[in-house]
């Protein structure tokens, strides 16, 4: 797994706990329902579910399950808003649709 961290991301994450966790977080909206990858600024409860990985002094646990990596790997960097909180995102990873992988909790 290539992963990368921006010097901004890795300077805000260093400011705060120096671990962040990569969720699959199922999302619906009027098109369906899609597994979108969320950068949190904590260690997971379940860490063998995770892909342990350090990426310049940063710990990242990237959830397994369902993990599709860009070709080029991917990168966590600060997302680009005009708000003055401070977001993480990553970009060059999706998960699997839902269609694709139903979540145990969902039933149809």
């Amino acid at each position: 797994m290539k992963l990368e961290i921006t010097k901004e991301a890795r300077e805000f994450i260093q400011s705060k706990n120096n671990v962040v966790t990569v969720e699959s977080v199922s999302m619906a909206s009027c098109c369906g329902y899609s597994n979108e990858p969320l950068v949190f600024g904590y260690k997971p409860a379940e860490p063998e579910r995770y892909e342990e990985v350090t990426v310049d002094g940063v710990k990242v646990y990237v959830f397994r399950d369902g993990a599709v990596f860009a070709p080029d790997g991917a990168r966590i960097c600060l997302g680009d808003n005009n708000s003055p909180y401070k977001v993480l995102i990553i970009e060059g990873l999706r998960y699997r649709d839902c269609i694709d992988s139903p979540v145990p909790s969902v039933q149809a």
